[in-house]
Parts: structure tokens; C-alpha cells; sequence
């Protein structure tokens, strides 16, 4: 038995979309709702229900925590809306009303992937059952979640450490070079002004250099889950700064991308999944022993969708492998977390957008898809 004081510590923050098309009904149980969730969003049939899914994404970014939504609606029934809605987020959390006689509906939700239910007409037990496990695994899930990210920042945090380490050392060496080449030839007075100026202008561009990594480290670890308009050659080319000391001299990268093309996106996000696919790709090439490296970055669209492709000639995945490449902590490799691929394809499906992987001549090619 289960009452309100065990439910509310795990419903208490979240939000959710209640979809019924019973006015009296939806108002009478929205009061009821009001006092377990934070917020709640109400609609009146599936199309409807979609229309406010979607718009609730636009302005908050990110999906509503629960769905609980009736089957049997005018112009889209519950079993449309979810299969719509589970093709935008494959993780949402459904609770389906339903009467007795709906059991044949009630199979083709549970293949959707929905697994609770509240039976009409709701009673408290069920209802508070239903609420304490369905909310208790939104919390665990989204703690599962942070945790990953968080491994998986901290993962990349000590090779962004070393790289930092390493792409400082040639721009200190070459101010520090130019500085005691000037010391010398100061004191048998043959420094004239033209000299100075030359070596100022490359002490400048080198201490921008400096300045660029630096911040661009720093933005990478900022939590900013706000959305910025971006374009799609710019995030390329400021994650390849990221990792231009494990890039440079031995990979070449080819970014074939109109600067004009542009996304709106949580860009710290998008660059971790960047990162997670370059550095796989720099593994292969390790593993493999590539001589000549390649790395190529170029969009295209269709109807739906952008999609950028990361393609290499490293010499393609396993075809034992490449099944389960996105599954949490699946690795080959002996000191990999098998998270950052795991999480990269969990970002962009929040994003209402899919991660592919496919073999190719020589190498592999992994595209991202964003809706337009």
C-alpha cells in the first residue's frame, strides 16, 4: 500500500502532458494531478497531444517527464500519438488510462513499449501504486543519466588536461624563443623597429592561440543547457580545436561544409558528441596502424533532416561489433567506459535527432541526423 507521502518525494518535481478527451473528466483529474507534479500540461486528443510535446520541447528544451494519456480520442487515438511520440523520444515515460474492454489496445501499447496502465475507474490504490513506480524510475533514470554524463565529462576531462598541456607547449616555446633572441641581439644594439614588430605580431597571434584553447576548453565544461544558433562548420571546426593536439601532424581532416548551413542546438552537447566519435575514430587509426589518417566532415539534407557525416579510413568496425557500439558500457577497448557513444546517440535523441553507423570502403561513417 502505497499513499501520497511515498509518491510525492519522486512526482514532485516533475512535469508532465495528461492527454483526454473527456472535458469533464480531464478538469477533474488535472485538480487531482495538480497536487502531486510541478506542472501540467492538458490536451484534448492525440493530435493535439503532439502539438503540445513538441511545443513544450521548443520552449523549455527538453520533453515532458510523463505521459498519461487516454486510448480511445477523436481525430488520433493514444495508440497513434505514442507511436509518433516515441519515434521523436524513444525514452518517454508513458502511463496509459484505459477501460477493461480495451485489451487488445492494451497489447499494442505494451509492443510500443509502454508498460503502465491505470484502469478506469481509477481507484487510489492503483493510482498510487502506478505513480510511485512509474515516478521512482523517471528519478532513477535521470540520475542514471547524470551520472554517465558526469563519467563521461570526467573521462574526457584528463585527456583535455593533457591536450591543453600540449597544444600550449609550441606557442610558449616560440614566444619564449623569439623572447631570448631579442635579449641577445638587444645587447650588441642590433634590434631595429621593423624586428621588434615582427616579432610582437607573431607574439600576438600566438597568445591569441592560447587564449582561443583556453576558452574553448572552458566552454566545453560549462553546464549550459541553453540552445544557441550555430553553424554547423563552426561547431567542426571548434571541436577539432578541442583536439588539434592529438589531430595535428597526424590526421588529416577535410571539413567540406557550407559556413551558411546552421542548427539550433544545446552546442556543448553537440560538441561531446563530436569529440566521442573523433577520438573513436583516433583509436582505430592507433589500433589499425593507419599510416595515412583521414577524417572527413560533410552535410547533406533530405526532406527531414540535416545530416552531418563523420567518415574515416581507419579500417572499419566489426561486423560482431557494430550491433551494439551504442548500448551503455559495451567497449572493445581495454581501458574504454563503452559511455561516450552510448550517450552521444542518448543526446541527440533528445534532441529529436539519431546517431547511424555504417561501413564503409576502408573505414566507417557515422551520421548525425537533426531535424530541421
Amino acid at each position: 500500500m502505497y499513499d501520497f507521502n511515498d509518491v510525492y518525494p519522486y512526482s514532485k518535481d516533475l512535469n508532465i502532458l495528461y492527454v483526454e478527451d473527456d472535458e469533464g473528466l480531464l478538469n477533474e483529474t488535472t485538480d487531482l494531478f495538480e497536487d502531486f507534479f510541478n506542472n501540467i500540461l492538458t490536451a484534448v486528443n492525440g493530435e493535439d497531444g503532439i502539438l503540445k510535446y513538441k511545443k513544450y520541447k521548443e520552449e523549455n528544451n527538453v520533453y515532458p517527464d510523463l505521459i498519461i494519456t487516454d486510448i480511445n480520442m477523436p481525430k488520433m487515438n493514444g495508440i497513434e500519438m505514442m507511436e509518433n511520440i516515441l519515434e521523436i523520444n524513444p525514452e518517454q515515460f508513458v502511463v496509459v488510462v484505459s477501460a477493461y474492454n480495451d485489451s487488445d489496445k492494451l497489447i499494442k501499447m505494451i509492443d510500443l513499449g509502454v508498460s503502465s496502465f491505470l484502469m478506469k475507474p481509477m481507484n487510489q490504490d492503483n493510482l498510487m501504486k502506478t505513480f510511485y513506480r512509474t515516478c521512482k524510475s523517471i528519478i532513477v533514470h535521470k540520475q542514471k543519466e547524470e551520472y554517465l554524463i558526469q563519467q563521461s565529462k570526467l573521462a574526457s576531462m584528463g585527456e583535455m588536461i593533457d591536450f591543453i598541456a600540449h597544444q600550449w607547449l609550441q606557442p610558449i616555446h616560440i614566444i619564449k624563443m623569439q623572447t631570448d633572441l631579442l635579449e641577445i641581439t638587444n645587447v650588441e644594439n642590433k634590434v631595429d623597429k621593423s624586428t621588434i614588430e615582427d616579432y610582437l605580431e607573431i607574439h600576438i597571434s600566438q597568445i591569441k592561440y592560447l587564449i582561443e584553447t583556453l576558452q574553448e576548453f572552458r566552454r566545453f565544461f560549462r553546464i549550459d543547457n541553453s540552445t544557441s544558433i550555430v553553424s554547423y562548420k563552426e561547431l567542426v571546426e571548434k571541436t577539432l580545436l578541442l583536439l588539434s593536439s592529438k589531430l595535428k601532424n597526424k590526421v588529416e581532416t577535410i571539413v567540406d561544409i557550407d559556413e551558411s548551413k546552421k542548427t539550433e542546438i544545446i552546442i556543448n552537447q553537440f560538441k561531446h558528441v563530436l569529440v566521442n566519435i573523433i577520438n573513436n575514430a583516433i583509436d582505430a587509426f592507433e589500433e589499425n596502424n593507419i599510416k595515412d589518417r583521414k577524417l572527413i566532415f560533410n552535410l547533406e539534407e533530405n526532406d527531414e533532416h540535416m545530416i552531418l557525416s563523420i567518415t574515416d579510413n581507419a579500417g572499419g568496425i566489426s561486423n560482431d561489433v557494430i550491433d551494439n557500439i551504442f548500448k551503455p558500457y559495451f567497449t572493445t577497448k581495454k581501458t574504454g567506459t563503452g559511455v561516450g557513444l552510448y550517450l552521444s546517440d542518448l543526446i541527440l535523441k533528445k534532441n529529436a535527432g539519431k546517431l547511424k553507423v555504417e561501413n564503409i570502403e576502408n573505414g566507417a561513417k557515422f551520421s548525425i541526423l537533426l531535424k530541421k
